[in-house]
């Protein structure tokens, strides 16, 4: 309406400005109502003064404006609006100054594929290709290495299988009996440094060396006979021949998946004439193409993604003979092996990487009309290397106006150019048609990746230099004498305001504000002073007595074994006294199917002091030093209510079974009790940082002398415990020091060794 108005100013002047008289009159009213709205809370003396003077000022200004009776009566105080013209930019940061600032990071697809980055003033588009080598060599192989199982198709051991200097050895003689094939498995397990679900093996090789010997005789009939020749002199009709086979296997760790990846069989090995072959020389297994053992490699980590298992082994076959032969393998080795493939990283279709920004309303540049010209987008870009465009050709830079897609995109092989900063557009977008000066402008520039494929280095796309400006006409009337007094009376209310805000300011900020600091502090250190307190935790089976778990944290039960006890003895009556209930309440339970879970005692017997709760067939206690926090009894009830779910069942079907608890008590103490605050300490750092960290978190002068006084432990013992830095620092606040430590831990510059 006011636009319209504004358009025929000329003509129907008087009617643009009695709308802008009611305007003010409403705005007006709106004030008065926050203003009685902020001093509701203030005394009543107060309240009523402020609304009197509220009142009076109302009634000046009201009766300084004169409004027309009719529309015919002429305005003489109105007599025109200038016009004046703005180009601003109006994003914050365009240049990337501040790398925590206005702009926001997002991705969406595989996150490890790409990293976002602001430094030295410009944001950064990281593609994170990779090329990782895994190597496994044995040369030779070590007995501590591998594990000998049997071959699960062949399941008899050789007579002797050993390591030594040489590698794998294997020793075999047979006379016609049973043991005429036998085999043995080396296996060793192997890990990746990193999950390869995202990777793919790009080459793989396999080599291992091999040698062996036999005992032949030329004596006619022969005592021993191996090889192709293993018949008697007197007959030449044999099979296979006796051989042996040596191989490489890989497979899962479930043994689901299992593939020969090399191998190698002996064929004259062992011939006794023409000539006699006593020896097989160092030979290389056969492997199978590189090809396949991509194929094989990638099956069984598709499996676990970071564990499988590799496989040495010997298979001996000694073939049946006519009158009888007898065969010595006096000594077969596998002497290296070695195992070796490339995996790049698999950078996933449609993920995508942002740098965005929400800015203002456009209409909030002015306090008067305005109307939007011209808008027009533009950024610098620049990428440090070749767009790999064979592999990926459908990846561009996006621009997104108010979560509208610019139809014209940067495709990346149009980027011909390394290292030197172009515009992302000649002249920039003109984007007036996508922008409403009654919406907060958002700006996206988006990296997209449209294809999968494989990469093996990291490429880098630097954006910076990002405007967005807007072009805008401003109309601002003259000659209207209620805008002055509008703004006199709001200076003259916040005067007001202000003057009673700062009287009630240290009763309604400043104490309370001190409150909550001290009631921080305290909840911060409890947890500290809990642990403590604590010196032993007991669980107990109650129908039986039999104790489930026990663990001391120091020495107050030692040489007090009356003291112990009694202390028994106590317990088992608080027990009794837990346990009873009178009619009423069983009923009540009964009829309610309800368990009463927060009924913890707590017993003082004058050494020491300890928390009892029944939970069912459960009973807890807690051995303390002192008398114990409600946060403790609170963590006891969670803790047993925590321990009695996962071990009802047992307790319920007991027969004085109760063995192997600690399993699943001692994980669940750690959580509930944070008992690594009484184990050893080290530090995360070296001595010599720590005057950068103490600028990088802003480390109190506090903290940063704590941190100098545990390096002075550490000059006397390799570990420290949180006690020694509170024995340390007698002279200083006990809640201050735990405080110090707290912030310390959440900084990671000291963490628990276990």
């Amino acid at each position: 309406m006011i636009k319209l108005l504004k358009m025929l100013k000329y003509k129907y002047f008087r009617y643009y400005h009695f709308f802008v008289q009611i305007r003010v009159k409403v705005s007006i009213f709106q004030i008065y109502c926050k203003g009685v709205e902020l001093i509701s809370n203030l005394k009543k003396i107060k309240r009523v003064g402020f609304i009197l003077i509220v009142i009076f000022l109302m009634s000046i200004f009201l009766n300084s404006i004169q409004f027309p009776e009719s529309q015919g009566e002429e305005i003489s105080t109105l007599h025109t609006q200038s016009e004046n013209y703005y180009t601003t930019q109006i994003l914050e940061d365009p240049s990337f100054d501040s790398p925590i600032g206005c702009w926001n990071c997002s991705v969406e697809g595989d996150e490890t594929d790409v990293n976002a980055t602001i430094n030295q003033g410009v944001a950064n588009f990281n593609v994170m290709g990779a090329q990782n080598t895994f190597s496994f060599i044995a040369d030779p192989p070590l007995a501590s290495d591998w594990n000998h199982t049997l071959n699960p198709e062949f399941p008899s051991f050789p007579d002797w299988y050993w390591f030594d200097s040489n590698g794998a050895c294997v020793s075999h003689y047979w006379n016609e009996g049973p043991d005429q094939s036998v085999a043995i498995n080396w296996n060793k397990n192997l890990t990746m440094p990193v999950d390869v679900s995202d990777y793919i093996i790009t080459s793989a090789q396999i080599s291992a060396i091999v040698n062996g010997s036999v005992e032949t005789f030329s004596a006619d009939p022969p005592d021993y006979s191996d090889g192709i020749e293993t018949a008697n002199d007197i007959c030449d009709e044999y099979s296979s021949g006796d051989y042996t086979r040596f191989y490489v296997k890989i497979s899962d760790l479930e043994r689901s998946k299992n593939y020969e990846i090399a191998h190698y069989q002996t064929f004259e090995l062992g011939q006794d004439s023409s000539p006699e072959i006593p020896d097989l020389s160092d030979t290389e297994l056969i492997s199978i193409s590189e090809e396949d053992l991509i194929i094989f490699l990638t099956s069984v980590l598709n499996s676990d993604n970071r564990n499988f298992t590799l496989t040495i082994g010997m298979r001996i076959w000694c073939e049946d003979n006519f009158p009888q032969d007898s065969d010595w393998w006096q000594i077969l080795t596998i002497k290296s092996i070695n195992l070796t493939f490339i995996y790049e990283k698999k950078i996933d279709k449609f993920t995508s990487l942002s740098w965005s920004q929400i800015g203002n309303k456009i209409e909030d540049l002015s306090d008067y009309q305005i109307d939007i010209i011209g808008a027009k987008l533009n950024f610098k870009y620049k990428i440090d290397k070749f767009w790999p465009s064979s592999l990926s050709s459908n990846s561009d830079i996006r621009i997104m106006v108010n979560n509208i897609k610019i139809l014209d995109p940067d495709k990346l092989i149009d980027t011909n150019i390394t290292g030197l900063y172009q515009e992302a557009k000649l002249g920039g977008y003109d984007i007036i048609s996508l922008i409403s000066k009654e919406e907060n402008v958002s700006i996206k520039i988006q990296l997209y990746l449209g294809d999968e494929f494989i990469f093996n280095e990291i490429i880098n796309i630097s954006i910076d230099d990002v405007f967005l400006e807007i072009s805008y006409i401003e109309f601002i009337p003259e000659g209207d004498i209620s805008v002055l007094l509008l703004w006199l009376f709001i200076t003259v209310l916040f005067v007001i305001i202000g003057i009673l805000g700062v009287l009630s300011v240290r009763s309604y900020v400043i104490l309370p504000r001190q409150q909550r600091k001290k009631s921080y502090l305290v909840l911060r250190t409890q947890k500290f002073k809990d642990i403590r307190n604590l010196q032993a935790i007991i669980a107990m089976h109650k129908p039986s007595g039999l104790p489930l778990y026990s663990h001391s944290y120091s020495s107050i039960m030692k040489g007090k074994k009356t003291l112990f006890s009694g202390f028994i003895q106590a317990v088992s009556i608080i027990g009794e006294e837990m346990t009873r209930t009178n009619k009423k309440e069983e009923k009540m339970k009964k009829s309610k199917d309800k368990i009463d879970f927060h009924k913890v005692v707590e017993l003082d017997l004058k050494q020491f002091y300890c928390l009892v709760l029944d939970v069912e067939e459960l009973r807890m206690v807690l051995i303390l030093k002192s008398k114990s926090s409600k946060r403790l009894k609170e963590i006891l009830v969670h803790f047993s209510f925590a321990l009695y779910l996962k071990i009802s069942d047992r307790l319920k079907n007991s027969n004085n079974d109760l063995s192997s608890m600690d399993e699943i008590l001692r994980p669940l103490i750690y959580e509930y009790f944070d008992i690594y605050y009484k184990d050893p300490f080290k530090v995360n750092i070296q001595e010599s940082e720590i005057l950068k960290y103490k600028k990088k978190l802003n480390l109190s002068k506090f903290e940063f002398q704590i941190m100098n006084t545990v390096f002075s432990i550490l000059k006397e013992k390799s570990h420290f415990k949180l006690m020694d830095i509170l024995e340390r620092e007698t002279d200083k606040n006990e809640d201050e020091i735990i405080n110090a430590l707290e912030s310390l831990i959440e900084f990671k510059l000291i963490k628990p060794i276990k």
